[in-house]
């Protein structure tokens, strides 16, 4: 094992503000969970019937994929196939260039993580900047996110205010609500001027080529629908038949995350903004 990383490890389990944030943070989600799915008639049942569901989805995934695709781009969506992370970088980049833009907002997406596509943009002097707040934090430290829900889940108030008064300039403050409304101001300036927005997907629904993105903050509504061009980056997995499949997993899916019955915000999401229609992208690209 590398010197740095055995080094890493140490400094992180002897650092008593990190452990027992993370252990706070640990608790909680136990709790949480147990409580949202005691919450269900029958949540063992449930968690059987999306296993099945997701199952035959992988067995049949050409299928599936196939039908799903001839759906979306009957709804309008102009849909890329890519092979590898250098492949879908590259057709993201093409978008962003054709858009004539340097500014991309970007929701949350552990796909583009998987990518490294924020490494590879900033390489062609694209910004990309994550407004989901927890990314966003992380972001300006530079780091990466360290839980795939609660990306700034290793730092206290006390350094995020420090991060913010070195990289935005906002007073010295502990008060949550004041740090969020400086990041909501930031954010905002990104939301109106960016050429591109960027998302992930947590379900592509095959019956109907829609997209589905769960979400607990406004800014992947803001993302998906007011930049002129949304690009959704999906998995070929991410697929359920059905519009009653999507209901089981959306049962299911923030009782297991964050432990609430349901998220903030569901978007449904199936063709670009329609004549007559006031919101919503000229383009939805879906890579």
């Amino acid at each position: 094992m590398p010197a740095i990383f055995t080094e890493s490890i140490r400094t992180a389990i002897e650092d008593e503000t990190l452990q027992a944030a993370l252990d706070l943070n640990a608790r909680r989600r136990i709790e949480g969970r147990q409580a949202a799915m005691d919450t269900l008639d029958n949540p063992q049942a449930a968690r059987r019937m999306a296993h099945a569901v997701r199952s035959e989805i992988i067995q049949n995934l050409d299928e599936h994929l196939e039908r799903f695709t001839e759906k979306a781009v009957a709804n309008g969506l102009i849909v890329h196939r890519a092979d590898t992370p250098e492949q879908a970088n590259r057709i993201v980049l093409e978008i962003i260039r054709q858009q004539g833009t340097n500014l991309v907002a970007k929701s949350k997406s552990m796909v583009s993580e998987e990518l490294e596509l924020n490494h590879a943009l900033a390489a062609a002097g694209v910004q990309a900047v994550e407004t989901d707040l927890g990314e966003y934090i992380v972001q300006l430290r530079k780091e990466r996110p360290s839980h795939i829900i609660t990306p700034a889940v290793h730092l206290t108030r006390d350094q995020v205010s420090d991060t913010f008064e070195q990289e935005i300039g906002t007073p010295p403050s502990s008060s949550i609500e004041d740090m969020t409304a400086a990041a909501r101001r930031e954010l905002r300036r990104v939301f109106l001027q960016a050429g591109v927005g960027i998302s992930g997907v947590n379900f592509g629904v095959v019956e109907s080529g829609a997209l589905c993105i769960v979400t607990n903050e406004g800014n992947g509504r803001m993302v998906t629908s007011l930049p002129p061009v949304h690009i959704a980056l999906m998995g070929i997995e991410r697929l359920v038949p059905t519009w009653e499949d999507l209901a089981l997993m959306l049962s299911l899916l923030p009782r297991s995350a964050t432990g609430q019955k349901i998220t903030v915000y569901v978007n449904l999401m199936q063709s670009p903004r329609r004549p007559g229609e006031t919101d919503g992208p000229e383009e939805r690209h879906l890579v």
